[in-house]
């Protein structure tokens, strides 16, 4: 009988292997970094060509090798890290498969060229598809150089998935700056098509280091963080809550120095920002951990990027409270955000807060029936009540403090809106700063629905952000600002399809980090049908020749933000998504924010529009208008039942 299992040859194994390590120039350039790293470099320099995939360079300082360790680097398995599997349990060093080189060379035309410092010369190998083409001695600095050439030209099916240039380059660029802030006494340059794109001093200083990637303006809006708990300490830099990237690109872990992706780090991070964040973006961090080796496992896939946690509850708790430590220990509030200053007790109370306010299976925009106002009963008007924590719902005004700052009034794009927006609005900025304004109604109060015996009475404000209204024996809460946005956003879906554009006069320029332009230039037909039209200005600025029509200038450079985080989130985004996204957005930072003074009839007038919208209950973000309390669900907050 014919045996069909075949024993693959060397070749072929080394080729299938190089795809768990090498799959594409980014991660190429990683490994040979962190050898160099391993070889204890003090200055390292990059260069790459064509976003890699033609040239790649890796040029150290390290202690070098010898001729005999030099050939024995080519061999699959061959390391200077381990000795026997018990180490594997304590890696303190960023190598330690022997996989790296090989695979390298199993799949490009590698030069390697090392010397230490007792040898005269320096050893020169030439390999071609793994194996030595070429073997000599020549004159060369202390270190090593490693040099890749046409990588996957011998594997062109795994060629064809690399992206253009731009993406290529740009992941290249993303992983030498996060190895540079997990090493900041290293010197890193970075060059990228003859230009230097990265170049970091080197001097042990991490805010240095971070001035040098991200420029001394970012690092004059970052906070140092040092903590110290359950045998792990965590020290690095956080954001204010306005320094947003559409991205996780501004957050970097690194554990033991070690780059790593882990969730629960990500979410450790977003939860302790909580609702100091604005609708749409991800807040600078940069984090380093220490701690026994023995409690985490990095040999959990050959990237060596991610890794697993003996204590993941441990490792949220202090990033968790280091971070929180780290805002609130700013001297004002105006430090950190334009939202006012928490106490750790209300920052822990906000979870409790927002919870309450969450959207639910039950509260979701999809779940609200397509009703008119006319035909609103008693049923429709009720809210899905927060059942088994009605006890808590006093907590949601201390979230009035994180909410505040979020949305901006724009009053240009106001002017601009619907007649009935007009007449709502119109004396906002003109009355509402008045003292006595917000209190003395100027037109009858109750607020009657045609075809319905439903009756609001708007009765006050609190914190300047919620609007306080009775019908029949219910208390209601209204968010004034997210109530805003429903009435703009479904005034701006009655559009045309298209979103309409407005010409500039002049064109404006417009920042944008690298990430965000390679997607700008890549999906620009997506940017075009949302009223966008751009050109390349520059390495890292756009030429703004038309945006949409309710949009100010000075609020481009966010909703672009807003939409490339979604594009990051879902490479196919469907179109009519990508509508609402933007329609989301403009209705946001259109809307009446918190801290606008409204009087009882402005209140009045909200209250009327919110109810002509098809789903008056949630905003275009799925986040709660009104929360409603019953008599029983009073009762109980003044524990009288």
């Amino acid at each position: 009988m014919n045996s069909i299992i075949t024993i693959l040859d060397e070749a072929t194994t080394n080729k299938i292997a190089a795809g768990e390590v090498v799959e594409r120039p980014a991660s190429c350039v990683k490994e040979l970094v962190e050898n160099a790293i391993d070889a204890g470099a003090s200055a390292i320099e990059i260069e790459i060509a064509d976003g890699g995939q033609s040239y790649m360079r890796v040029t150290d300082n390290g202690c070098g090798m010898s001729a005999d360790d030099a050939h024995k680097c080519i061999i699959r398995h061959a390391t200077s890290k381990i000795r026997s599997v018990e180490d594997i349990y304590a890696i303190s060093s960023l190598g330690f498969r022997g996989e790296a080189v090989p695979s390298i060379a199993a799949v490009s035309h590698l030069q390697i060229t090392t010397r230490q410092a007792e040898d005269t010369f320096a050893t020169h190998l030439l390999l071609d598809g793994g194996k030595v083409a070429a073997d000599d001695q020549m004159g060369a600095a202390v270190g090593t150089t490693m040099e890749v050439r046409d990588l996957f030209y011998n594997t062109p099916a795994r060629k064809k998935f690399l992206k253009s240039e731009r993406t290529e380059s740009g992941k290249i660029n993303e992983m030498i700056i996060k190895l540079a802030l997990a090493h900041p006494s290293i010197e890193f340059t970075f060059i990228n098509n003859g230009r230097t794109a990265v170049h970091t001093g080197g001097n042990g200083q991490l805010l240095d280091t971070i001035a040098n990637i991200y420029g001394t303006a970012l690092a004059k809006e970052i906070f140092p963080v040092t903590y110290d708990a359950d045998d792990i300490h965590i020290e690095g830099y956080v954001g204010k809550p306005s320094v947003l990237k559409s991205s996780r690109a501004w957050q970097t872990c690194i554990v033991n120095h070690r780059i790593v992706h882990n969730l629960v780090l990500f979410k450790a991070i977003e939860n302790a920002y909580h609702a100091m964040l604005p609708k749409s973006g991800y807040p600078f961090a940069m984090l380093h951990l220490q701690m026994d080796p023995a409690s985490i496992d990095v040999n959990v896939h050959p990237a060596k990027t991610e890794i697993k946690f003996s204590e993941e509850q441990a490792i949220y708790r202090v990033v968790y409270h280091g971070i929180i430590q780290a805002l609130m220990q700013q001297e004002k509030p105006e430090q950190i955000a334009t939202v006012p200053h928490i106490s750790s007790f209300q920052a822990e109370k906000m979870e409790i807060a927002e919870s309450i306010a969450e959207p639910t299976e039950s509260t979701t925009a999809s779940s609200f029936p397509e009703t008119r106002p006319a035909s609103f009963t008693q049923e429709s008007l009720d809210l899905p009540e927060a059942k088994g924590r009605v006890s808590e719902a006093h907590d949601v005004f201390s979230y009035a403090g994180g909410v505040a700052g979020h949305a901006e009034w724009n009053h240009e794009a106001a002017s601009r809106a619907t007649k009935q927006e007009e007449h709502v609005f119109n004396e906002i900025l003109d009355q509402g700063s008045a003292s006595g304004a917000a209190g003395v109604p100027q037109t009858d109060p109750v607020i009657v629905f045609e075809g319905d015996d439903s009756v609001f009475i708007p009765l006050g404000q609190v914190a300047e952000c919620f609007i306080i209204a009775k019908k029949g024996q219910d208390l209601y809460i209204i968010d004034q600002h997210a109530a805003h946005e429903r009435i703009r956003y479904d005034t701006f879906c009655n559009r045309v399809e298209k979103m309409p554009s407005q010409q500039l006069l002049t064109a404006e320029f417009v920042e944008v980090d690298a990430e965000d332009m390679t997607l700008l230039l890549e999906r620009q037909e997506i940017f075009d049908d949302l009223g966008y039209v751009y050109s390349e200005a520059g390495p890292n600025t756009l030429r703004m020749q038309a945006i949409p029509s309710d949009l100010k200038t000075s609020d481009i450079a966010g909703s672009l933000r807003d939409i490339c985080k979604f594009l990051h989130e879902d490479k196919e985004p469907d179109k009519a998504e990508m509508r609402h996204r933007s329609l989301a957005y403009l209705s946001c930072h259109g809307a009446i924010k918190a801290g606008n003074i409204l009087n009882i009839r402005q209140m009045k007038q909200l209250l009327e529009d919110l109810f002509h919208t098809d789903k008056p209950f949630v905003c275009p973000h799925g986040r709660p208008i009104i929360l409603r309390f019953t008599p029983e669900e009073l009762a109980k907050l003044f524990k009288r039942t």
